[in-house]
């Protein structure tokens, strides 16, 4: 795919998610979205603050979706650090980087908003809230995130995200909020070797010497 259509497929995959609600379980469309190549810069440039507001204030179910499986999937690079899935850890860090001041705006402005604080602070739990946007968020949460997981291959195969990468980072019994989990994924690929930092294997000539 060459660098004009990649754009424009990108383009258009922002575009759904602001005019059409598209289902966590649309394996195709989020696939394709993760594996887009995108550079920061048109990351930025077809994310305008405009669209980034109306995914937030018009499609917030596709909002949280993003956000879920984007950092599932940088917890699961830093469990299984494979290089050919870096550039896809890189679309998700700059996705994330451009669509989250807007999705915290309205609280650094003083206005609470109840499933903003769901989605990032939610662990999955069954609360008293009515909103069912709330609730809907909350379940994408533990869709994607959630789960038991195993040990064989089979148990391992089914935990498998859209993209190939298995996107049950963390256990049911240990499910941490959203927010901590992106902020905890982030720290560690600061140092994550081979990705942001260099690997150099111990020469075992050295000690003898």
């Amino acid at each position: 795919m060459g660098a004009s259509a990649s754009r424009e497929k990108f383009r258009e995959s922002v575009t759904a998610l602001i005019e059409v609600d598209v289902s966590p379980d649309d394996a195709d469309f989020w696939d394709e979205l993760w594996k887009i190549p995108s550079s920061a810069e048109e990351v930025f440039e077809l994310i305008s603050p405009e669209s980034a507001r109306r995914l937030r204030d018009e499609r917030f179910d596709n909002l949280a979706t993003l956000f879920t499986q984007a950092t599932a999937q940088l917890c699961q690079i830093v469990e299984t650090p494979y290089s050919i899935y870096f550039d896809q850890a890189l679309n998700c860090v700059r996705v994330l980087t451009r669509v989250l001041p807007f999705l915290l705006e309205k609280g650094d402005l003083g206005e609470s908003d109840p499933m903003v604080e769901q989605l990032c602070w939610g662990t999955g739990a069954q609360n008293d809230v009515e909103d069912e946007t709330i609730r809907a968020s909350d379940s994408i949460v533990g869709k994607i995130i959630g789960g038991k997981g195993g040990d064989d291959n089979d148990s391992a195969a089914a935990k498998t995200g859209h993209s190939g990468m298995d996107t049950d980072a963390v256990e049911e019994d240990g499910q941490e909020p959203l927010a901590l989990l992106v902020v905890h994924a982030a720290m560690h690929m600061l140092f994550l070797p081979q990705f942001t930092c260099d690997f150099y294997e111990e020469d075992p000539d050295d000690g003898a010497n």
